[in-house]
């Protein structure tokens, strides 16, 4: 089975994922779980346009960040991370959970445009519905705080979030996408804040019971 998790930079999909890996886990209807992001393939990109000196592909901006120019990237990359998904799948047993984690502007495209058959017909989507300003303002915080404990960290530009996240096709998602899609709401501001981070647990726990059963 994979579960699509999708929704803007920052809106809490790595701690959705520990705390729902985890009571699945305990819960017994996982044992093993894989998880697929595309950031690695877009950052790969980004740190050979730097090393070549040509930017071919994007740019450096002025707050430290990197911008994409060449808008083939993103059908690209997922194309690649496809193919690692369908080799993971093929050497997965039942008992194992996959996760395939990305945003984009246009989800319907990129989902139903990059992904084979066979990656689809075991999937279902979870949405992360996050206010932008929510989502930057963690990004931001995510980035200092790598800074303060020594990582060469580089936050994404501010450009580049509202370029490329501001605005996505979620409306269309239920009609349109061609499977399950599950909506959640972890949008505290306060980074201490559980009550809607744990609701949205319960609710994406909740849809992939019930689609393992089916």
């Amino acid at each position: 089975m994979i579960v699509f998790m999708l929704g803007t930079p920052g809106c809490g999909k790595s701690e959705i994922y520990r705390r729902l890996t985890k009571r699945l886990k305990e819960d017994g209807l996982y044992s093993d779980f894989n998880r697929v992001d595309d950031f690695p393939k877009l950052w790969d990109i980004f740190m050979k346009d730097e090393e070549s000196g040509k930017w071919n592909r994007s740019r450096p901006t002025d707050d430290g960040g990197y911008k994409v120019t060449d808008n083939t990237v993103w059908d690209d990359i997922l194309k690649e991370v496809n193919s690692d998904v369908e080799k993971m799948n093929d050497e997965s047993g039942e008992d194992t959970l996959l996760f395939v984690e990305f945003s984009r502007p246009n989800y319907v495209h990129s989902i139903k445009n990059n992904f084979s058959g066979t990656v689809l017909e075991k999937a279902l989507s979870i949405y992360l519905d996050v206010p932008f300003e929510v989502c930057w303002e963690r990004n931001v915080r995510r980035h200092e705080q790598a800074l303060e404990a020594g990582s060469d960290d580089h936050l994404v530009s501010r450009d580049e979030m509202e370029e490329t996240y501001g605005s996505d096709d979620k409306e269309k998602l239920k009609d349109d996408l061609g499977i399950p899609v599950v909506f959640v709401s972890p949008d505290e501001r306060d980074p201490d804040a559980t009550k809607k981070l744990t609701e949205s647990v319960d609710k994406a726990y909740n849809a992939i019971k019930e689609y393992a059963k089916n």
